[in-house]
């Protein structure tokens, strides 16, 4: 893509885009910005069970290390990946039995089972008419993601069983009425069981009724989350989901940066372009240079990527649908003061304009739960895609 496309009248679309919809009615990012606190169904399990297993689910969800940390420190950004805890910090649960499922959910309005992300622990296999699939002629069809034994017990992974989308986890005894599910079956099988039912997670998305790009249920979306997303393919290149939560703050030829800010926390999304290059520099150097051009506060002072022990960084790659991918994780630190936070990268190759894309989430949140933060911030991150 040349320089003068990526010029190409942002602002103009931007103020277009904005003054489209005040006059359609549709809520800008500033009014849909209503949450004070770090509570969502992102990185959230809704987990069912029969009555006479609540003893049992109490003690896997409850009373083992996936219970809740009041430290608010147990979150996978702050774990290594031979932690203990660094898989079950993935997800939060919230528990119901089977008895509630058709039960309104007062956050939504609809039934609990229709939660995006559920698992069902089926000892007597109930549930299990809800594996066949339906017609696949069908836009948004049920389907079998994945089905596996895992030490004896039926795992099997379902698309769209009570809603669109949705990914359900039937978790059922093959030899016994539940006795072999248990604590230690959990503890044991942890990173299989989530990471499965997160990539499946991430990828739990579907078309937009503007047909501006895909939506995922755990993210606020709307007419302008899609507008913003359509501005931004069409003067960028790039195909972003959006929280409608987030709003525009700054932009560059080479950068954008949309913020949520509330009063006990600011969640970030920022775009890197890195124009002319055929290969891959340091990201660490390529992301504080970026952050100390654009990202400083009024006392002159910017932030850069934590190098400490106490917030290892780490990089890996993905064969990703644009051919590999590079990731990184850890910490950022404000200079000079004691503000810092998570962030997460990704850095993709774009042969066909010579440059490369980087996508980066990341929080400030002191004294709040940031699972639920940054698991919207990775949905965004992971859907990020080269227009075609």
């Amino acid at each position: 893509m040349s320089s003068s496309r990526k010029h190409f009248k942002f602002g103009i679309g931007i103020t277009t885009v904005v003054l489209l919809l005040l006059s359609s009615g549709c809520n800008s990012s500033s009014d849909a910005s209503k949450r004070d606190t770090s509570t969502g169904v992102a990185g959230r399990i809704t987990v069912f069970y029969p009555d006479f297993f609540e003893d049992s689910a109490n003690e896997i969800f409850t009373q083992t290390r996936w219970a809740v940390d009041s430290n608010l420190n147990r979150f996978e950004e702050n774990l290594t990946v031979s932690s203990d805890g660094y898989y079950e910090a993935m997800f939060d649960f919230e528990l119901h039995n089977f008895s509630q499922m058709e039960e309104e959910d007062i956050a939504t309005h609809n039934k609990m089972q229709s939660a995006p992300l559920v698992w069902i622990i089926d000892p007597k296999s109930k549930f299990e008419e809800i594996k066949q699939p339906s017609n696949k002629k069908m836009a948004n069809a049920k389907r079998i993601l994945k089905d596996t034994t895992i030490n004896n017990i039926q795992c099997t992974w379902i698309s769209n069983v009570w809603s669109v989308p949705q990914v359900v986890l039937l978790i059922h005894d093959l030899h016994s009425d539940g006795e072999n599910i248990k604590s230690s079956w959990f503890q044991a099988n942890q990173k299989s069981l989530f990471n499965i039912t997160k990539q499946f997670d991430l990828q739990n998305t579907v078309a937009s009724v503007t047909d501006h790009g895909l939506h995922h249920p755990s993210l606020v979306q709307n007419r302008y989350s899609d507008s913003i997303s359509a501005a931004i393919e069409a003067n960028y290149a790039v195909k972003a989901m959006l929280s409608a939560e987030l709003k525009l703050v700054a932009k560059a030829n080479d950068f954008l940066w949309l913020r949520q800010e509330t009063g006990n926390y600011h969640s970030n999304l920022m775009l890197q372009f890195i124009a002319g290059s055929d290969s891959l520099e340091d990201q660490i150097s390529a992301r504080n240079t970026l952050t100390k051009k654009y990202l400083k506060t009024a006392e002159g002072t910017w932030v850069e990527i934590s190098e400490s022990g106490q917030f290892p960084v780490r990089k890996w790659t993905v064969n990703g649908p644009q051919g590999l991918e590079y990731w990184m994780s850890g910490w950022q630190t404000e200079l000079n003061t004691n503000r810092r936070g998570p962030f997460l990268r990704r850095v993709i190759r774009d042969t066909a304009n010579h440059r490369y894309v980087a996508v980066d989430g990341f929080i400030f949140a002191p004294n709040q739960p940031r699972n639920r933060l940054m698991r919207e911030l990775e949905i965004m991150v992971s859907q990020l895609n080269l227009a075609q």
